[in-house]
């Protein structure tokens, strides 16, 4: 039986732009399934052993078809990890659209952090791929503008967070603490992803979580929107959390100690948070 196939703007239903123009995109479901598996075998090849590594014929192999079933659907390797990239950029902000705690405002930092963190961590254990393709240092300006929109999204999502816990904080400085939180986050996110042994993965999400709410404590209070002085609260609160979810009895005495070390220093540093009104801060 002959593939039905129909002129489409995009790759298995994720835009394609200018990368895969002249492609069609298949409407059987054997078809779309080959496609998911080349896209699936590309995420998987590209993490091992990088764009430049991971060739057409690898990656055919890889996803169990042949080399003309790739060509069938992509002209060359730079319209096959583009489309790739922005079903990732389609999955994650698909996984983080009703992801924000609706009582942000409210709840303790420490678990804002870890709530919006933990979408992350199980959004790059299933697309593995994500860091090679959209973080590659000689990227292509395709790949570039999916990371540029992805990061735009993210930035976006943080000060709506930052918004709804302080809308007294003006606007820039509410934009430039969102950049500094998404880029720091994103980088030791990505290092402990890919430089990081599995089992010292942990023990490196803590330190993440500890060095984000000790970041945002003068800015956002530990407990609510009104905590000016919650920082110390948060610091406790933090090893207490990260022993509940799985650290063991042993983790969460480490943690609890940097948090309430990181706690108290971030509720001294909250007593001038208002320097940026004035000139000062970031």
């Amino acid at each position: 039986m002959s593939t039905t196939v129909k002129p489409h703007s995009s790759v298995d239903g994720l835009p394609a732009g200018n990368a895969t123009a002249g492609r069609r995109v298949p409407t059987q479901r054997r078809s779309r399934e080959r496609v998911a598996r080349i896209a699936r075998a590309a995420g998987e090849l590209c993490a091992e052993v990088g764009t430049d590594g991971a060739t057409m014929e690898a990656i055919a192999e890889r996803a169990g078809t042949s080399i003309g079933s790739l060509y069938q659907f992509f002209p060359n390797k730079d319209a096959l990890l583009h489309a790739v990239a922005e079903r990732y950029a389609a999955d994650m902000l698909a996984l983080l659209e009703g992801a924000d705690p609706p009582d942000a405002a409210t709840l303790p930092l420490d678990e804002v952090v870890v709530a919006v963190l933990e979408p992350f961590v199980t959004f790059h254990h299933t697309h593995p791929g994500y860091f090679a393709l959209l973080f590659a240092p000689q990227g292509s300006a395709a790949l570039r503008a999916v990371r540029g929109r992805v990061r735009e999204q993210l930035v976006r999502r943080a000060e709506r967070l930052f918004q709804a816990r302080a809308p007294e904080l003006p606007a820039g400085k509410r934009r430039r603490l969102a950049l500094t939180a998404v880029e720091a986050g994103r980088a030791l996110m990505q290092y402990i992803e890919v430089g990081v042994p599995r089992a010292a993965q942990d023990g490196m999400r803590a330190e993440l979580r500890a060095m984000l709410v000790a970041y945002l404590a003068p800015w956002f209070g530990g407990a609510s929107a009104a905590g000016a002085g919650g920082g110390a609260g948060a610091g406790g609160r933090m090893g207490r959390l990260l022993g509940r979810r799985g650290a063991g009895r042993g983790g969460a005495g480490a943690g609890g100690g940097a948090g309430g070390a990181s706690g108290a220093g971030a509720g001294g540093a909250g007593h001038g948070g208002g320097a940026d009104e004035s000139g000062g801060g970031l």
